[in-house]
């Protein structure tokens, strides 16, 4: 699927006081200026790539070599992966991660809430194997919720929102909130392994399938902040990091650029999959906040 469609927003769609059109990295995204926060939506993949609550410096990272347009997803912000994770569950999908990051989604609806913007925006009528929304939440928050639809066949979904979160220096933060719990490594074939039962602090190249669903917070000592991210209708949480080796072999990430974030997944993945019948739907989501 491209995302070559020119128009994915109805020209007759109300826009609220702080919210505008227009391009950013030259494709279509929706544009949140308010009192408190500012965000950038892009249309190719309902792909957030920007969100910073007032009086702060930006909750996500974005690449500055990162490829727009054309189907190509783009590297940071919070990526739509779906409807499987990585290969998929049998490791055998040509395309990593599925193809809802790869197409130009419809904006739907915008409104203000408050002192809040609720956008959301669906697949693209041709997507016929599934329909998905995902609402975005703007304000002292940021909530990001997708909910998958099966269409007329039965559905194994696997999902995440790959939020990439900016830190200050990778090897300076810890994790909380996944002390003790079982994960697959995928640096190690899937490998089964515990967690210890103190904060995680990576030292090394990260991609770890942690069987967690519960709040988890991202304490970034050297910026002075902490990320909370609570996530709902999960079975997962993923935990990505590159390193300094294994990012030489991306494009699309500048090699001295590896400590700038960290990627805390929460995902539908692996053996935590949902089977939905033809017409059944899911929904999961996130809660972030910033705090000091």
């Amino acid at each position: 699927m491209s995302s070559s469609r020119p128009d994915a927003a109805s020209p007759s769609l109300p826009l609220p006081e702080g919210v505008r059109l227009g391009p950013a990295h030259g494709v279509p995204a929706v544009h949140v200026d308010i009192p408190a926060a500012s965000a950038v939506v892009l249309l190719d993949g309902a792909h957030v790539i920007s969100y910073a609550p007032a009086g702060e410096a930006d909750l996500l990272w974005m690449s500055p070599t990162s490829a727009f347009g054309d189907g190509q997803p783009a590297r940071g912000g919070i990526p739509v992966v779906g409807p499987w994770f990585g290969p998929g569950r049998e490791l055998a999908q040509p395309v990593k991660h599925g193809w809802l990051r790869n197409v130009r989604w419809d904006l739907a609806s915008v409104e203000r809430v408050g002192e809040e913007v609720v956008l959301a925006l669906t697949t693209p009528e041709e997507a016929r194997a599934l329909s998905a929304t995902l609402t975005v939440r703007i304000g002292t928050e940021l909530a990001v919720d997708l909910t998958v639809t099966a269409g007329e066949r039965r559905l194994e979904l696997e999902a995440a929102l790959h939020s990439y979160l900016a830190v200050e220096d990778v090897r300076e933060i810890e994790i909380r909130g996944l002390e003790g719990a079982a994960f697959l490594d995928n640096t190690r074939n899937l490998a089964a392994d515990v967690l210890p039962a103190q904060p995680l602090r990576l030292t090394g190249s990260t991609d770890r399938i942690v069987d967690a669903v519960g709040p988890v917070t991202l304490v970034d000592a050297p910026a002075g902040r902490r990320i909370v991210g609570t996530a709902r209708g999960t079975s997962r949480t993923v935990v990505w990091n590159p390193w300094d080796a294994l990012v030489t072999g991306m494009d699309d990430i500048p090699d001295a650029a590896w400590p700038e974030f960290v990627c805390i997944e929460p995902a539908i993945a692996k053996d935590g999959f949902v089977a939905l019948e033809p017409g059944q739907s899911h929904s999961l989501g996130v809660t972030y906040r910033v705090e000091r």
